[in-house]
């Protein structure tokens, strides 16, 4: 069972601790942490990215960048739900293709992510995949 403590430190601003003791400040936008719901789409990159580097290294190829952007787009009235996520993997790696990578990113975030399956299905969650190999410098 997952378990969370959540305490106020002042205004609008609170210190989040996971079951790990790891810890993160939270507040509204303008403040000094994070936006709550935007926790939301870091939780759902990160946990996604959990599974894809496993899946990579299992498909033997060896990952030397992984970055994830994240664009949400909510609604303009409270409780302003997500309705829109877009998620922009931009990954290099050699021993892949980009058909190998983007299959990866489909299981990892369709069908391992805790956090994708526990998200509303009426929100639309798109991805898509910028796939390099890391250059080599050659002899001259």
């Amino acid at each position: 069972m997952a378990h969370i403590e959540l305490s106020w430190i002042h205004d609008q601003t609170f210190l989040g601790v996971d079951s790990t003791n790891h810890s993160i400040v939270l507040s509204p936008g303008g403040g000094v942490g994070v936006k709550p719901s935007e926790t939301m789409l870091i939780a759902l990159a990160s946990c996604s990215a959990v599974d894809l580097v496993e899946i990579l290294k299992k498909q033997r190829a060896t990952l030397n960048r992984l970055a994830i952007t994240v664009d949400g787009e909510q609604d303009a009235d409270p409780p302003w739900r997500y309705r829109r996520i877009h998620l922009r993997y931009q990954v290099t790696a050699t021993g892949a293709t980009l058909e190998k990578v983007q299959r990866a990113v489909d299981l990892a975030l369709n069908r391992y992510c805790s956090v994708r399956s526990s998200l509303h299905p009426e929100i639309e969650v798109t991805f898509e995949v910028d796939f390099n190999t890391p250059k080599h410098k050659g002899v001259a």
